[in-house]
């Protein structure tokens, strides 16, 4: 999974970090000088309240550029431009339709696990000396779920098609190959232990998007990607494992909206009995092991290699 590389894991995370920082800043650059001649073409007062304020589809236009710049375009040049023959992006093999069977039940079954998790998380209070952290990390969820807000509660067939590519699809391929394909590997040539750079790696990835009330849910999630990522040695698996978490979310929000339901009952929980949640992680815990299992199968009668 992680194999022995000749370039210092430093110099390949330094170099990772400045292209994140560098494309990020460049994106955001590329997107504010695209508005504003947008609006100048259709004689709207450019401002910085505008473009806060603006509508779906500008905002659809930022998280694009955001997840390009940020996540795809720096995990694509690692890969191709780093050098010493590395490459992050394993593909071996060619998936099979059981393995994608068994990583969407897998996630289907999760999901009241999941809820509970996610409520836990929100109503988590830290100490009072820390108010001042509180208020912050409750001021960054309200601008992340604000800017959500608009975007994903959308009622028509194309904004829905559009939220699937910009909310589901591209972060699903970015964030994969980024945190997965290149960070996973990067910190696997510190570390000689997977479950080890698999949990690091997923506290990286939640902890990334400041989303403090669902740090725990993304943590679990980020650590599942990495052990479909270890045992299947293939990209595309996490990848599609990410793309189904996001679209579930994205195709639940459309049907909501139109059932003429608000953001806030889409985000509402509603306690379960026990024996769902005790089900649906029963199952969960079967479909992985049945996807482990798959994925470790026997070729031509010798174990397959776990490199």
């Amino acid at each position: 999974m992680f194999p022995a590389q000749t370039t210092p894991p430093f110099q390949s995370l330094l170099r990772l970090i400045l292209m994140v920082i560098g494309f990020t800043f460049i994106s955001q650059v590329v997107y504010f000088i695209a508005l504003f001649f947008y609006y100048k073409m259709t004689g709207q007062v450019f401002s910085l309240a505008a473009v806060m304020n603006g509508s779906a589809n500008e905002m659809r236009l930022l998280l694009l550029m955001s997840s390009l710049g940020s996540f795809v375009i720096p995990a694509y040049l690692m890969d191709t431009r780093e050098g010493y023959g590395i490459k992050y992006f394993r593909l071996d093999g060619k998936p099979n339709a059981i393995e994608f069977a068994y990583i969407f039940l897998a996630m289907l079954a999760f999901m009241p696990v999941m809820n509970l998790i996610g409520h836990w998380n929100e109503s988590l209070k830290l100490p009072e000396n820390m108010k001042s952290v509180q208020l912050w990390m409750e001021q960054s969820e309200k601008d992340s779920g604000d800017l959500i807000r608009g975007i994903i509660m959308e009622s028509s067939i194309l904004g829905f098609l559009f939220n699937i590519i910009v909310l589901a699809l591209i972060p699903a391929i970015g964030e994969e190959l980024l945190f997965r394909g290149v960070l996973q590997n990067i910190v696997g040539r510190w570390l000689h232990n997977p479950h080890v750079v698999i949990w690091i790696v997923a506290v990286i990835f939640s902890a990334i998007h400041l989303q403090f009330f669902g740090f725990v849910p993304r943590l679990l999630l980020g650590a599942f990607f990495g052990y479909l990522y270890l045992w299947s040695k293939n990209i595309l698996l996490p990848i599609f494992g990410h793309f189904v978490n996001n679209a579930g979310a994205t195709v639940i929000s459309f049907y909501y909206t139109r059932q003429g339901k608000t953001y806030d009952e889409l985000n509402a929980f509603e306690l379960q009995s026990w024996w769902i949640y005790l089900v649906a992680f029963i199952f969960t815990l079967i479909f992985v092991l049945l996807f482990y299992r798959t994925t470790q199968k026997e070729n031509n009668g010798e174990r397959l290699e776990k490199n």
